[in-house]
């Protein structure tokens, strides 16, 4: 798509946006002209993209640090934006837990089902009602390729990105009549700062092959109004051509269980009361 601003209208929002993937959409949305309103927890480095993205691209980028699991995160989002014309959401925020499902607590468990499920959910009915009105804007979902099966030992993280999948299909199909594009995204392994501080696991061991986030976030920007689900990788298609037409899901589980146990050290992959 060669003018995203004229389909979209004047600002993008992004979350997440101080690294990774949520990073490369935000220097890549300001390429091709649009503003921005960038949010994160990170303050510093939150003031230092906008000003860098400013600075290089000639674009207007309002910054919001917001931690978006507080209780009062989406009336935040819809005060600072209510006199902007939001045309595009990326609700890229999101963290993950590894090892026995066990291990991992039950608070945050339940935490980061409220930044990788609730918070898209909230924003998408904010701002895609707006969108709606209009006649006109996008909504990117990042969901994940572990969210195109079950992956013992990320079992919930894998859970809230297969959320994402169905809710983002569901609404391509609602959202259509009123011209509002819907796309998900789902990477693979990608070089982010998540993945960097996944204690305990050695991804080098599992089959998949690393891809920037820039590579990433322009495969999604290219398949937003084009497709419904956008999987960046071959490897990773394959894994998903697999689970739909050739491999059973329980076998599929327990294949990833065997292949993600041999990557992570042992000590996370037993219950330890």
């Amino acid at each position: 798509m060669r003018n995203f601003k004229k389909k979209y209208g004047e600002y993008a929002l992004v979350t997440g946006a101080t690294s990774g993937i949520g990073k490369a959409f935000a220097y890549q949305l300001a390429q091709k002209g649009l503003n921005l309103v960038l949010v994160a927890r990170r303050q510093q480095l939150l003031d230092e993209i906008t000003k860098d993205i400013m600075k290089r691209f000639n674009v207007k980028v309002l910054a919001l640090p917001l931690d978006l699991t507080s209780p009062d995160a989406l009336h935040q989002l819809d005060v600072f934006t209510r006199d902007l014309s939001i045309g595009l959401l990326i609700p890229n925020a999101g963290f993950e837990l590894h090892g026995h499902f066990l291990n991992n607590n039950l608070a945050e468990h339940t935490k980061m089902m409220q930044l990788n499920m609730v918070v898209p959910l909230q924003m998408a009915h904010l701002f895609g009602s707006r969108m709606a009105r209009q006649k006109r804007g996008g909504i990117l979902f990042i969901s994940s390729t572990f969210g195109l099966q079950s992956v013992p030992y990320f079992a919930n993280y894998a859970a809230t990105k297969a959320y994402i999948l169905a809710l983002g299909q569901a609404l391509r199909e609602e959202m259509r009549p009123y011209k509002v594009d819907v796309t998900v995204l789902a990477p693979g392994l990608t070089r982010t700062a998540m993945v960097d501080h996944m204690q305990g696991v050695d991804m080098g061991k599992m089959p998949v092959k690393e891809m920037t986030p820039e590579q990433v976030a322009k495969t999604g920007l290219h398949a937003l109004c084009r497709n419904s689900l956008v999987i960046p990788g071959a490897r990773n298609k394959m894994f998903d051509i697999m689970g739909k037409y050739t491999t059973p899901r329980y076998m599929l589980a327990k294949m990833f269980g065997m292949l993600v146990k041999r990557a992570m050290d042992k000590k996370l992959v037993e219950y330890n009361p």
